[in-house]
């Protein structure tokens, strides 16, 4: 069953993941494991925290000890500066009421990927599929299911 959330269209919530909506209207993904296991570079970056992935796969920027990096998934060598993230635990994941998904670690890093300018830019997934909204306000979602 699809819900929605001012504006947003999501699932259900699934094991590993729980979606919460927060006063503004934006969406904080709660981890069931916030522990960084492992990073996955391929035709994006996939953060795995426990059972839940985060997928990007459009520019990004990073920031680390005050220093702004760049990264582009289909720029490899961009990507350099995530090694940092790991190993590390994630303090907290939320997509803004724009799209903006936004993950701090617990180390002070800070990933920020835009949402409305950059279409499937991310996408939250649980063991049971995508979770919450997928890369920005007004992508479709695919068909709804009641």
């Amino acid at each position: 069953m699809r819900t929605r959330c001012r504006g947003w269209e999501h699932g259900e919530v699934s094991d590993g993941v729980l979606l919460r909506e927060l006063p503004d209207g934006g969406h904080e993904f709660v981890l069931e494991d916030p522990v960084l296991c492992a990073l996955v570079v391929d035709t994006g970056v996939t953060l795995r925290f426990g059972r839940t992935d985060v997928v990007v796969t459009g520019p990004c920027r990073l920031e680390v000890d005050g220093v702004d990096h760049r990264l582009d998934p289909l720029v490899p060598q961009s990507l350099a500066p995530l090694l940092s993230c790991f190993p590390g635990s994630a303090r907290w994941v939320w997509a803004s009421t724009d799209g903006r998904l936004t993950v701090v670690l617990m180390q002070g890093q800070r990933l920020v990927v835009p949402g409305p300018l950059v279409p499937r830019a991310w996408t939250v997934v649980g063991p049971s599929g995508p979770v919450g909204p997928v890369g920005r306000v007004g992508d479709d979602p695919g068909p709804s299911t009641s």
